[in-house]
């Protein structure tokens, strides 16, 4: 009698046990598919977020693009005639300018495409060409005024 009141007693402990375990398993699960519907609901909110981001980045891109138009046009036609060669270099420079500038147009209207995993260095290398001509149009200006 003694040994059947051990063996249910540690059958009991036993089924204890594994009902307290699979009580642990079912919480970690659950705790697992809350984290997962966090994890999507913030790829959602950063998807959401590039997005905008992309779109007041072209915004701000075409403005930049369209005011160096402008410049490049004024340079076009303020240009200080001193001799022919002179004007020849300085157009030469100017249609350079104006070039870069249709790139940079060319190249943000295709940024929609770009992947994600290599947005910012799109968006280095943009923004260093962009830095880059209006450095040039201010220096041409500058030369022109001389």
């Amino acid at each position: 009698m003694k040994k059947s009141i051990l063996k249910l007693t540690v059958i009991g402990i036993i089924a204890i046990s594994s009902l307290n375990s699979f009580g642990q398993e079912n919480k970690k699960a659950s705790k697992e598919r809350k984290n997962v519907a966090e994890a999507q609901q913030d790829l959602i909110e950063t998807k959401a977020d590039s997005a905008a981001n992309l779109k007041n980045f072209n915004e701000k891109s075409e403005l930049e693009i369209a005011e160096n138009q402008k410049k490049i046009n004024a340079l076009k036609t303020k240009k200080i005639s001193r001799d022919k060669e002179t004007d020849a270099a300085y157009d030469k420079k100017v249609l350079a300018l104006e070039k870069q500038n249709s790139e940079l147009k060319k190249r943000i209207s295709r940024s929609g495409k770009t992947k994600t995993n290599v947005w910012y260095s799109f968006k280095e290398d943009f923004n260093r060409d962009m830095d880059k001509l209006g450095e040039n149009i201010k220096d041409i200006e500058f030369k022109n005024t001389k």
